[in-house]
């Protein structure tokens, strides 16, 4: 009666255990689709593309290793390099159900234009932070300066 007990606990935990992988399955599986959906691949490579054109652009002496340096972010930065770590993020911040409605919105004309902009808004959002912090550098600088000499 005690075996008989124990391995019917033993296919209870079996069989809870596999209902949870089920379910984060599915969770994952909502979680890729959604970042598929929104052109994730693509926006990942776009942004590095353009990022790496900025920096080039602000540090002039970069150029001389442009290839080495695109290759190397290339290489670590890429969809297949940081998929899972997104789709976690992705199933850490939003239910599988929350997940599953954002994908639909993104299969509409209006998410997939908003898909398609992401990539363009945040290069332009980040060059409005630039610009409006950029004037005032010197005063940051004096600031920095003043708290490492002690002058509070």
């Amino acid at each position: 009666m005690k075996k008989l007990f124990s391995l019917w606990v033993l296919l209870l935990l079996v069989s809870v255990g596999s209902a949870m992988a089920q379910t984060q399955s599915s969770h994952y599986k909502a979680a890729e689709t959604l970042l598929i959906t929104m052109g994730s691949p693509k926006a990942i490579d776009d942004n590095l593309q353009q990022m790496l054109t900025m920096q080039m652009e602000q540090v002039p002496a970069m150029k001389a290793a442009e290839v080495e340096v695109r290759a190397f972010f290339s290489k670590y930065m890429n969809w297949d390099a940081v998929k899972d770590d997104m789709i976690k993020l992705y199933m850490a911040e939003f239910s599988e159900k929350e997940l599953k409605d954002m994908n639909a919105f993104y299969l509409t004309p209006t998410g997939k234009k908003l898909a398609s902009k992401q990539s363009t808004i945040t290069m332009k959002s980040a060059q409005i932070g630039q610009a409006k912090v950029e004037p005032h550098m010197m005063e940051l600088q004096q600031a920095i300066q003043q708290k490492m000499q002690g002058n509070n």
